[in-house]
């Protein structure tokens, strides 16, 4: 069995990057202009907009497959209806207007290479290394801190062997799961095994243990547990080597509190979906999270404990598995901060986008020039709402460089000076595979909302001084420079984004205009309606200081023209990376993790392993071709 690249099968990834020159803040953002009105605007499906009701959903299935007896740690899985209001004959649905608010201020910023708004501080980033770390013991007596290289010795463990079917070898030791799995780090005295093992057609010497207990045996070592993986055979004992000298203790202490922040991740249940809390009996579909490591007894009492590491230009990476994950050194703030990117903080210093919607600074806020009101139906509801399944959607994987960096040196990652994200997420316009999703075995359904392909949504756009450059920024920005329901410039909208659904259309209807006469002391509201596809000849914007400011956007949305047409991937696939089963086995007798997506990521490293690179890389967004190649599942 084994992988390779297709050479007739492709797809287009769901989602690209787009990542904009350096952001720009302005000491006179602040300033307030001397526009205020509304927008009555109208959106338009394109594919079915999904927005669930948190308050109307039922239960549709429980996973028996759940790794933790305890209910709140079991899988429930929710039908939701369209958010509504009213009842009865006076159900309206809606799209609330904080849902058109996210993607209009995202969409805002990357038009004016504004700041990112929603970016945290001291945010880290753990993944798992291209090439296995090395066995390693950290001692600590009092407060000194030392690294020694270390040697590792394999014994076997019954239960991973009664997994695999296959008998273990009676020339050194087996042990049992349940009698060794909390004595991680504990020191133990064996004999040494070695055995002449072909690799490639090479022959390796193998080093095992055996007589481990025996007061006897000659050498001596700690116990190195880890997590179980499919396949696996072996645990280890790790006996001390030379130490390392190159390594100051503060760098020490510094990879081990990476250390800390990383075992959080592998306790976390919303990122380690095999994790429970504890493990009495081994199981192949639990993960423990490393319950039997205490980084923190360890840092308080002293002693040996065993780890894997690795040095990349001077910098020390600690992880509990030889290919385990790691944390980086340099959080994705730093990285923004090379392009001013991080979120505005000053009145005095402000982006566009936080000068139009506003911003929250450490010490100071500026409220927003526009309010979005909730968007209502208006069409024939029982024509128009449909239920449809949902698969689970992907968590951003920032870790896998391939698809969200832009580096040269994939084994230093975010921690390289050049490294650079790739920038603002957005995903590609398509239409769901309707009829695969209608199909879906039951336990695939992740969840089933019901969405809207039909009729319209009307909602305003109220604002309240601001300049002419802003106003006709805001213009072009909600119906993206055509205002035409049939314009292919589209949003995305709701849920299941990366499935096709949410493509949308925003039309200006109308607007109106307040001018307040100050030696009358009155206003009136002017009225512009004749709003024609082209936005460069409305009536409204026919004074030539608007020419600048809409030429200027136009521009921008020229650059990303491509991500927003709606017709584009009209006769293409679109889906996340794949494998497909080549082998003649049927899907029912393969492993469920043989055709995973996981797959596809982990050999696009495998197939370009060479200087430790990808094979595959996220195409650019403005390339012509964004098709990959799937990965084939082959017997051969």
């Amino acid at each position: 069995m084994g992988y390779k690249f297709s050479n007739n099968n492709y797809f287009i990834n769901p989602y690209t990057f787009i990542e904009g020159e350096e952001t720009k803040k302005y000491e006179s953002m602040a300033k307030r202009g001397g526009n205020t009105g509304v927008f009555t605007c109208r959106i338009y499906p394109k594919t079915p907009i999904l927005i669930p009701d948190p308050f109307d959903k039922s239960k549709f299935r429980n996973d028996d497959s759940s790794n933790d007896s305890s209910d709140d740690n079991k899988s429930e899985h929710y039908a939701y209806k369209f958010l509504h209001i009213g009842v009865g004959e006076n159900t309206k649905p809606i799209i609330t207007g904080s849902s058109i608010r996210g993607p209009l201020r995202n969409m805002y910023e990357t038009l004016t290479d504004s700041c990112y708004a929603t970016a945290k501080p001291n945010q880290y980033i753990t993944t798992r290394p291209k090439k296995a770390f090395e066995p390693g013991l950290i001692k600590k007596i009092g407060n000194n801190w030392e690294l020694h290289q270390a040697k590792r010795y394999k014994f076997q463990i019954d239960e991973y062997f009664k997994e695999l079917g296959k008998p273990t070898d009676p020339n050194f030791s087996t042990m049992s799961y349940e009698d060794i799995a909390k004595d991680y780090g504990k020191q133990v005295s064996f004999n040494l095994h070695t055995k002449k093992v072909n690799v490639n057609g090479k022959d390796i010497i193998q080093y095992y243990a055996t007589d481990i207990g025996n007061e006897e045996a000659k050498k001596s070592g700690y116990y190195y547990i880890g997590e179980y993986i499919s396949n696996k055979k072996y645990e280890s004992i790790f006996s001390e080597q030379n130490k390392i000298e190159k390594i100051t203790p503060n760098i020490i202490k510094q990879a081990f509190d990476a250390l800390k922040d990383t075992l959080k991740v592998y306790r976390d249940e919303k990122v380690n979906q095999k994790f429970v809390k504890s493990i009495e009996k081994w199981n192949a579909d639990q993960h423990g999270g490393y319950a039997n490591v205490d980084l923190e007894a360890f840092e308080r009492n002293g002693g040996v404990l065993p780890i894997w590491y690795k040095e990349v230009n001077g910098k020390y990476y600690f992880s509990l598995a030889s290919i385990g994950r790691f944390k980086y050194y340099t959080p994705i703030d730093s990285i923004l901060k090379k392009k001013n990117k991080m979120p505005c903080a000053d009145l005095k210093k402000l982006c566009k986008a936080c000068s139009l919607f506003g911003m929250v600074g450490n010490e100071e806020g500026l409220g927003s020039s526009i309010r979005i009101t909730d968007a209502i139906f208006e069409g024939n509801i029982l024509d128009s709402i449909k239920e449809y399944n949902l698969t689970e959607l992907r968590t951003p994987h920032p870790s896998y460089l391939p698809f969200y960096a832009k580096t040269d040196n994939y084994l230093s990652g975010y921690d390289d000076s050049k490294c650079n994200i790739r920038g603002r997420k957005f995903y590609w316009h398509f239409k769901p595979d309707y009829n695969k999703l209608k199909n879906l075995p039951e336990d695939k359904v992740y969840t089933k909302i019901c969405g809207i392909d039909k009729g319209s949504f009307t909602f305003k756009v109220y604002f309240e001084n601001i300049s002419d450059e802003q106003l006709a920024e805001l213009a072009t920005l909600l119906c993206l420079g055509e205002n035409d329901k049939d314009g292919k410039h589209c949003y995305k909208l709701g849920h299941g984004k990366p499935l096709g659904f949410g493509s949308a259309k925003i039309v200006v209807e109308n607007i109106q205009i307040r001018e307040f006469k100050s030696k009358e002391h009155k206003y009136i509201i002017k009225s512009c309606t004749n709003l024609v596809n082209d936005i460069k000849v409305w009536d409204l914007f026919s004074d030539n200081k608007f020419d600048v400011p809409l030429t200027d956007i136009h521009n921008s949305l020229d650059n990303i023209s491509k991500v927003l047409d709606f017709d584009l991937n009209s006769n293409t696939e679109v889906k996340y990376p794949n494998v497909i089963n080549k082998s003649n086995i049927p899907e029912r007798d393969l492993k469920d993790n043989d055709l995973s997506s996981a797959q596809w990521f982990s050999q696009n490293w495998m197939f370009g392993k060479k200087d430790d690179k990808p094979t595959n890389t996220l195409p650019n967004y403005k390339d012509e071709d964004q098709s990959l190649k799937s990965v084939e599942f082959r017997k051969d």
